[in-house]
């Protein structure tokens, strides 16, 4: 800014010099610090809310509808376990018992041995002679301890069929002497023969 004298200065100014003052501008105010973000607000949640406890009846509050308290079983009392019993050695082994002896296989006896109470009658059957058929059936008889023939088999056929059931079916009713061995009667194969002749 400059500043002028008044008439009566600048007499004066003759013999001083003029100063010139500078004043200097007017600065502007700074500007204010810009706030700084604030950091993010953590995320609250919200409290759970609080459930409500149980209402609990005792026996001992009082009340104007008094619940008794079911009285607590009896614990049982503690079962002790039984003493382990004691280990029992095996038995010793049992010699096993003989196989009972089997009875010995009847023996086959010679045609002069075999004697008989009752002999076979056999009868001829009429379709055979009518056919003409014969022949001689021979057989092999298991007779028992009683002389009775319990099993008959044919050993040697006559060719017809009807005149080797005909020698069977007679020799079952036939009756035979015991075979006696050492005074005890024994079972035996005894051989049986039935002829059948057509001149008979």
């Amino acid at each position: 800014m400059i500043l002028f004298s008044t008439p009566t200065a600048d007499l004066q100014a003759e013999s001083s010099p003029i100063t010139v003052s500078l004043i200097a501008p007017v600065q502007a105010p700074p500007e204010p610090p810009k706030p700084t973000p604030e950091p993010p607000k953590p995320q609250v949640r919200p409290p759970e809310p609080v459930k409500p406890k149980p209402r609990v009846v005792s026996s001992t509050a009082p009340s104007e509808n008094k619940i008794q308290a079911e009285p607590e079983p009896p614990k049982p009392a503690p079962v002790e376990a039984p003493p382990p019993a004691p280990i029992e050695a095996p038995p010793a082994p049992v010699a096993a018992a003989p196989a009972p002896a089997t009875p010995p296989q009847p023996k086959q006896l010679a045609a002069s041995a075999v004697a008989y109470l009752k002999p076979p009658a056999p009868k001829f059957p009429e379709a055979s002679r009518r056919l003409g058929e014969s022949g001689v059936v021979l057989l092999k008889v298991l007779v028992d301890e009683t002389g009775r023939p319990v099993d008959i088999q044919v050993a040697k056929s006559s060719g017809f069929e009807r005149l080797d059931k005909a020698a069977i079916a007679a020799m079952k009713l036939a009756r035979f002497k015991p075979y006696m061995e050492g005074g005890v009667p024994r079972a035996v194969w005894a051989p049986g023969t039935i002829n059948f002749d057509l001149q008979d």
